[in-house]
């Protein structure tokens, strides 16, 4: 008699040993797959270790923060000179080419136009001029109209001449001016007043005094006597404010809605509003003016005092010529200077 053997079973392997060969093929795929990014993460990781955290340098936020740093390496630069400049020379600041042209020189060459270039006092540059360099001057500087500027530095008096960009930022140790058809792009400053012809294009103005149009102060007399008759509480609303025409308030206003200042109101407080602030023409706005939305201040207005400067933020901001403003001017997105 013959027994047929049963056929031979397949010794399974044990489901610990399993899960173990999965783990052990997973590591090696993500050690293969990190591996080419080894060196840059020690990289990273020794410069963290390095430098640790970065703090913002010491007035940053100023509004002549860039001016200051580039007139201090300019005159470091101009010290090192031992003989006195006769005639235009060509030195490096940054690893940039660098002219330093001599007192007795007034009119900028052209070579500007590629290079840095500072002067030793008062000059003149050409119009047309498409320059991509900041120019600085120790004493007056006149640009020419129809050109592109960089940077532009006085020491004195800055005056930018008609259609003309500046792209990064100008400022001027006394006073600015800010001829009709201009874009400023980044930041203005002056040590004394800012005027701005209209229309002109702007982002950012910062002076004690800045004068829109052909506009003169009227505040410097206005004392907090003068509305002793007036509301003396801050006000909050969380529905749409208008003011009537001649209106005259003490206290600040906020608004959830749009805010709408009749002309010739006297506000001594701030205005702030979480939609558009409108303000008559011929007020007088003693404290600051933000909006999450638009400005628009009409002609005749003045924001802010001599003696506790304001600001005024929006989204978009238009101020029809005249007008003063004391302090900053800041948009968001787009400042217009217009005429009436």
């Amino acid at each position: 008699m013959i027994t047929r053997r049963p056929p031979p079973t397949r010794r399974r392997r044990p489901a610990l040993e399993e899960k173990a060969m999965l783990i052990l093929f997973i590591a090696v795929t993500t050690i293969l797959f990190m591996l080419p990014f080894a060196p840059t993460a020690g990289l990273f990781l020794r410069r963290r270790q390095a430098l640790g955290p970065s703090p913002l340098s010491e007035g940053a936020y100023a509004p002549d923060h860039f001016a200051r740093n580039l007139i201090a390496k300019l005159r470091a630069r101009a010290a090192l000179i031992a003989q006195p400049l006769i005639t235009v020379f060509e030195y490096r600041l940054d690893g940039e080419p660098l002219l330093i042209l001599p007192a007795s020189m007034r009119r900028v060459p052209s070579e500007c136009a590629t290079k840095m270039s500072y002067a030793l006092a008062d000059a003149v540059l050409p119009t047309a001029l498409p320059c991509d360099k900041e120019i600085a001057a120790e004493g007056s500087l006149l640009t020419g109209g129809n050109a592109s500027y960089r940077a532009l530095y006085a020491a004195d008096t800055l005056h930018i001449g008609g259609n003309s960009t500046v792209i990064r930022w100008c400022h001027a140790d006394t006073h600015l001016k800010v001829d009709k058809g201009c874009r400023i792009l980044g930041r203005a400053s002056a040590n004394k007043t800012i005027k701005v012809d209209a229309p002109c294009l702007f982002m950012t103005l910062t002076a004690p005094t800045i004068l829109i149009g052909s506009a003169e102060p009227r505040m410097g007399g206005a004392k907090t006597g003068d509305l002793a008759s007036a509301t003396g509480t801050d006000h909050v609303a969380r529905e749409p404010v208008s003011l009537a025409a001649g209106t005259r308030l003490r206290g600040s206003i906020k608004a959830y809605g749009q805010l709408c200042v009749g002309a010739e109101s006297v506000i001594e407080g701030a205005l702030v509003c979480e939609g558009d602030i409108v303000i008559g023409p011929g007020c007088l706005i003693w404290g600051p003016i933000v909006a999450e939305g638009d400005v628009r201040i009409a002609e005749g207005c003045e924001v802010g005092r001599p003696d506790d400067p304001g600001s005024v933020v929006g989204e978009d901001i238009e101020i029809v010529a005249p007008a003063v403003i004391h302090g900053a001017v800041h948009a968001r997105h787009n400042g217009i200077v217009t005429e009436m």
